[in-house]
């Protein structure tokens, strides 16, 4: 009886799975593969993020387009002040309010707000026959140093059409009707039409 007792108990243990840990090379491969991962993602995210600052910026221009133009039919020009793009302006995105330079510690040189919280520069053109809109990144450092510019213009013949700039020339500041605005193929935007 003693040796079938014995029997029992050494087939049971037989039948009992061993529990083992990770090796060190299975280990570090996990390491390596979520390493390589990690080094995927984050460019991505960042372009992500660049790219949802830039459509935030390019809500605004639209959103000052669209004031410019009630302003021209209410008054039968296009708006010339802040203060006259104001009175039909609703904010282009949600908490982006079109603010001061001085709430960032730094000087405009001109007619300039900030707005997506001090990430973009925005700034108007006005002209009898059109109005143009441009934004650009507020500094040369950190992550707005990497913003793409928006621009839109609006016409009595065109109406409003914005232009979301792309790699490899994302960057500009100025009018939007002046010549040697380049798109990400080298040709002219010419997004005013012919005035």
């Amino acid at each position: 009886m003693y040796n079938l007792i014995v029997k029992i108990i050494l087939r049971s243990k037989k039948r009992e799975k061993k529990i083992e840990g990770f090796s060190l090379i299975e280990l570090v491969f996990v390491v390596a593969v979520l390493a390589i991962l990690t080094a995927i993602a984050i460019p991505s995210f960042t372009n992500i993020a660049r790219k949802a600052r830039q459509v935030t910026a390019a809500s605004n221009v639209d959103a000052i387009l669209k004031s410019a133009t009630i302003f021209k039919i209410e008054e039968g020009y296009f708006p010339t002040s802040w203060n006259e793009i104001l009175m039909y302006y609703n904010e282009g995105s949600a908490g982006s309010n079109l603010e001061s330079c001085q709430v960032y510690n730094s000087q405009c040189t001109g007619n300039e707000k900030v707005i997506v919280g001090g990430q973009y520069l925005i700034t108007f053109f006005s002209q009898s026959e059109r109005f143009g809109v441009s934004a650009w990144r507020f500094n040369n450092t950190g992550p707005t140093s990497t913003n793409l510019s928006v621009m839109g213009c609006v016409t009595d013949a065109t109406g409003g059409r914005n232009y979301l700039f792309k790699d490899p020339n994302p960057y500009y500041q100025g009018a939007p009707w002046n010549n040697g605005i380049l798109d990400e193929n080298g040709n002219d935007i010419n997004l005013c039409g012919q005035i």
